[in-house]
């Protein structure tokens, strides 16, 4: 049988994008619960841990550093995910992104705001490993001080080129966080810890959106 490429079925940019709003989302919730610490932006709990630590500040130390080891267990598992489990890698990371959230909800509604946030650290790690590789996302889905960067040295590149306005699409990732951060912020004031049923949609949808660029031979 000869086999030929048959389809290239998707781009990655939809996903990336929602997974940049969700990571906004659920920081900007946490930032309020969690004391101005972040479960998705860990280069900001390293700048807290180190501060805490000089000024004997320790409860906030510790909570720093709880949030970026629960972040690496994240990125360990999506990483596992990856490696092992083949094809079916992306749907099983957006499912158990899915349900991490929604065990954070459940905690944050029924038991504690604070440790039912804690959990959204573990999203936060499972979510970078969504698009890790073989994609044409290229930019961390819970952070975007290097996508800024890149779209400056992208602007600077593009001038008097043909292509002047490529920078336009990392500062689009960029917005896609900021919308999602605002939206969080805005969720959370007006609903509390019910806010976490609406991140916990937004994953749900991200488990149907196209994954990555996907050839199917025939």
């Amino acid at each position: 049988m000869i086999k030929t490429i048959a389809h290239l079925r998707s781009s990655d940019v939809p996903l990336g994008v929602w997974l940049l709003g969700l990571g906004g989302f659920v920081d900007a919730v946490a930032f309020v619960v969690l004391q101005g610490n972040f479960v998705a932006f860990m280069s900001g709990n390293t700048t807290i841990l180190g501060s805490s630590t000089a000024t004997g500040h320790w409860s906030l130390a510790g909570l720093s550093a709880l949030l970026i080891c629960l972040f690496f267990s994240g990125c360990l598992a999506g990483a596992a995910i990856v490696r092992w489990v083949g094809s079916a890698a992306h749907r099983v990371l957006m499912a158990s992104v899915t349900l991490m959230t929604l065990a954070g909800a459940i905690l944050a509604n029924t038991t504690s705001t604070w440790s039912g946030t804690l959990l959204l650290a573990v999203v936060g790690g499972l979510t970078n490993s969504a698009l890790a590789t073989n994609s044409d996302v290229h930019v961390g889905l819970t952070y975007v001080t290097g996508t800024l960067v890149k779209a400056a040295h992208q602007l600077v590149a593009g001038i008097r080129t043909t292509h002047p306005w490529s920078w336009l699409a990392d500062i689009g990732y960029w917005f896609a966080f900021a919308v999602g951060a605002t939206l969080g912020g805005f969720t959370f004031h007006r609903l509390g810890p019910a806010a976490l049923w609406v991140a916990v949609g937004l994953a749900a949808v991200a488990c149907v959106l196209p994954s990555r660029a996907e050839i199917t031979e025939a």
